[in-house]
């Protein structure tokens, strides 16, 4: 049975919620995994030549209390670009899934349906966002393309960087030091 089958769902427990939400992202990370995909938090992150692909699962809350919905956002980052993140949790910017195929929500309530749904989101992040995510392997093609989705703050600014030619050597060892410390936050090894 798929998720979207479903005619009916069935409320989950505030107690049970916590166990949920980490299922569902270790479920759609377990999915992504062959696609170069890692789980750090709710984030999950693959490296792409000079670029980070973000998918960020939100099922923080509010001021209110715990969340019982997720919502789906992406981003493009450059390795070079150290503010990528607003206290670490989510992308400085970016776009929800709901951006790439209208019709698709980004909003989900949490049921006790949870493992089909996570299916479910996992077959819709492969059909809709990695294929996005493909057609900006590198810097370049964020500059030749003129990414418009997922754009984080920074991003044409530091591929224009990655791009230059006989930059100086200040700047080649800042652009070091950046991408040091975001493959380090990340917890990419190259």
């Amino acid at each position: 049975m798929n998720w979207e089958d479903l005619k009916i769902y069935k409320l989950i427990e505030k107690a049970e919620l916590n166990n949920a939400k980490k299922s569902i992202e270790n479920i759609i990370a377990g999915k992504l995994a062959p696609f170069g995909f890692k789980k750090l938090g709710r984030k999950l992150i693959r490296k792409s030549n000079d670029l980070i692909h973000i998918i960020y699962l939100d099922s923080r809350g509010s001021w209110s209390g715990s969340s019982s919905s997720i919502n789906t956002e992406f981003a493009i980052a450059s390795v070079y670009d150290t503010d990528i993140f607003i206290k670490n949790f989510e992308p400085i910017s970016g776009s929800y899934i709901q951006d790439l195929k209208p019709g698709l929500r980004n909003f989900y309530q949490i049921t006790q349906e949870f493992d089909l749904f996570a299916d479910y989101l996992s077959r819709k992040i492969i059909e809709v966002m990695l294929p996005y995510f493909d057609q900006y392997p590198s810097s370049r093609q964020v500059l030749e393309k003129n990414v418009q989705l997922g754009e984080t703050k920074n991003l044409k600014e530091f591929c224009v960087l990655s791009n230059a030619k006989d930059l100086n050597e200040e700047i080649e060892n800042d652009l070091k030091t950046r991408k040091s410390a975001v493959l380090k936050k990340l917890k990419i090894i190259e």
